[in-house]
């Protein structure tokens, strides 16, 4: 495959317009995909062999990008629950990548990924238990439960900016107060 830098811009475009597409339909075609990315079809067909291949290179990109928004979020910084906060509004800036997630026929699924969250010190388990014993998260409320809430909240918020009732901003704030009131440790 031809590595030159207006291959690798292509390729990415490719990529990103199928992120961007699939999010809204997730059985949006290859034409379609071509199409949103600005290219021929015969040249998707150059760097992906098939959907399979585009569909993994979706699912590489998903998972950098939200690699990625955690790492910005600062989860090594402040009380439990502010790093989680700071994490769920982070997440929601990739809310394409959301949507592969949460669709009816998920193209994307974190749960597939070959990384152990329990292990990462900067996973949800690893928060709740430092919210857990700064007291900033309801020592009652184990890690898979927050975990549970901290997506159910997100799939809520992707829902409300895909309604357009309310800004990114607005969603933001209350993605943060939803996860404050419902799994803050008592004041």
């Amino acid at each position: 495959m031809d590595a030159s830098p207006a291959a690798t811009r292509t390729r990415r475009a490719i990529v990103e317009a199928a992120v961007a597409c699939w999010s809204e339909d997730s059985s949006a075609s290859l034409g379609e995909v071509a199409a949103r990315a600005g290219v021929g079809r015969s040249t998707l067909n150059r760097h992906f062999a098939g959907r399979e291949e585009l569909v993994a290179a979706v699912d590489e990109v998903s998972r950098e990008r939200l690699t990625a928004a955690i790492r910005a979020a600062r989860p090594e910084e402040g009380t439990g629950l502010e790093a989680l906060t700071r994490m769920a509004v982070a997440l929601l800036e990739q809310e394409d990548v959301l949507g592969l997630v949460f669709a009816d026929n998920a193209l994307v699924d974190p749960d597939t990924w070959e990384d152990e969250p329990s292990q990462d010190p900067h996973g949800v388990p690893a928060l709740v238990a430092r919210g857990h014993r700064d007291g900033t998260i309801d020592p009652g409320l184990p890690a898979e439960w927050v975990e549970t809430v901290l997506w159910t909240s997100l799939f809520a918020a992707v829902l409300t900016l895909r309604g357009g009732t309310r800004t990114r901003h607005e969603v933001g704030a209350l993605l943060a107060r939803t996860l404050g009131s419902g799994v803050g440790g008592a004041s």
